[in-house]
């Protein structure tokens, strides 16, 4: 509520209650256990894809305010790709496993002959599977009743969604020099049969005026993959 001071930590994430998160960074964490977190989420390291990928670049400081904006999101040299943002949320959904990502699959030769085939591989195992089930849950709460409530409520009510589940994280942020908005989402459906999953990372810019946001365009993918 409007006057409270006080929230439950799942409410803070599906809400983005910036203030909770900054408090717990200054008070529960500090700059040896977010970086360590950075590291294990492949921040500051190549990240191996079939085409060149800029390295996602963090810095966490020392200093009470600078913590307070790495731990919610606000830091502006902080860098990361969408790649990179598409890949923690498959580990979120894939039990606490990020796998290497690769964008051809497999090459034949005319006569149908395989010349290459990609295959699996882990890249790194950031948290553990009971982290990540209780990270699904705020990320499911993000859907239901936070910051992706309106955007994905007509998903929700379609037949083609009952069986499958959502979880999002959306945010916004300036650019450095205060000219573009940048929106973001983060989300994954996973279908109660196992198969076929997908996880997406939507960065939108926007300039004087506001454009289609992250959530709805997210909308619109999932609906094309899941409803078409």
């Amino acid at each position: 509520g409007r006057y409270v001071r006080k929230t439950t930590l799942k409410n803070a994430f599906s809400g983005s209650i910036n203030p909770v998160f900054g408090k717990i960074g200054i008070y529960d964490l500090g700059k040896e256990i977010m970086s360590e977190y950075a590291e294990r989420y492949l921040f500051n390291k190549p990240i191996p894809f079939d085409l060149p990928l800029a390295v996602s670049s963090i810095e966490v400081p020392e200093d009470d305010f600078g913590l307070a904006e790495i731990a919610s999101g606000f830091n502006k040299r902080t860098l990361i790709s969408p790649l990179h943002a598409a890949l923690m949320t498959a580990g979120i959904a894939n039990e606490g496993t990020i796998m290497e990502p690769w964008l051809v699959g497999s090459v034949e030769e005319a006569s149908g002959k395989v010349v290459y085939r990609a295959s699996p591989s882990r890249l790194a195992t950031p948290v553990s599977e009971t982290t990540a089930k209780k990270m699904k849950i705020l990320m499911a709460e993000t859907v239901t009743t936070g910051t992706c409530r309106s955007a994905f409520r007509a998903l929700r009510r379609k037949k083609a969604f009952k069986q499958i589940e959502l979880g999002a994280k959306t945010g916004t942020i300036n650019d450095r020099g205060d000219q573009f908005k940048y929106d973001w989402l983060v989300a994954y459906a996973l279908p109660a049969q196992g198969q076929g999953g997908l996880c997406l990372a939507v960065l939108a810019v926007h300039g004087e005026k506001l454009g289609i946001r992250a959530k709805d365009l997210a909308r619109y993918i999932l609906n094309h993959h899941f409803g078409s």
